[in-house]
């Protein structure tokens, strides 16, 4: 049972970061929030649970112990920077394991041909924030959405997963389209 006061669950991250030099245990409230989010990102990079298991909890001490590093303002989002802090965290292990290995693997190219790229940071932002708009979206709204435009299923693989007809479908995508832009506060079309 979560023991931790209600307002802590509305307050921001960067706050939550901030606060948490000066009272350590308001960083627990923040490894709750993303510990299995990042187990999951560290995982595709490294293939192994075990190995994304040490990379997170390395990543947390390093957000942990340079907290003051996350730049104030209104870009600012400790999601972000949390995101990269593990994806270099993971990277790091990852050659590492290469090296005692010794072996090439797939990952090597697409490592090397997107680490640093401003097309990579950006994608990992917005897959991020994405997700986080989807993590607040109703069930059906978010898993419509996944299946046709993260997964790339066509109107007729959904009506059949779904048992629905493709006009149903196209309204009710519509809809989860309409509460995505109102969860993301954009007025721009997916």
């Amino acid at each position: 049972m979560d023991e931790r006061p209600e307002a802590l669950k509305e307050t921001s991250d960067e706050v939550l970061l901030a606060a948490s030099v000066e009272y350590p245990d308001l960083f627990g409230v923040l490894v709750e929030r993303y510990q299995a989010a990042f187990l999951r990102f560290a995982g595709r990079i490294l293939n192994s649970k075990e190995e994304a298991e040490d990379v997170v909890q390395d990543a947390f001490l390093k957000i942990y112990r340079h907290a003051d590093q996350l730049q104030e303002g209104p870009n600012s989002k400790f999601k972000s920077w949390g995101y990269k802090i593990v994806f270099n965290t993971a990277l790091t292990k990852y050659r590492s394991l290469k090296k005692r290995m010794g072996e090439m693997t797939y990952l090597d190219t697409f490592l090397y041909e997107t680490l640093g790229s401003k097309e990579f940071e950006e994608n990992l932002e917005a897959e991020i924030l994405v997700k986080g708009i989807l993590e607040k979206m109703p069930d059906d709204f978010r898993e419509l959405l996944e299946m046709h435009y993260l997964k790339g299923l066509s109107y007729e693989e959904i009506s059949k997963r779904k048992d629905i007809t493709i006009p149903a479908l196209k309204m009710r995508l519509f809809r989860a389209r309409e509460v995505f832009r109102s969860v993301s506060g954009e007025a721009t079309q997916i």
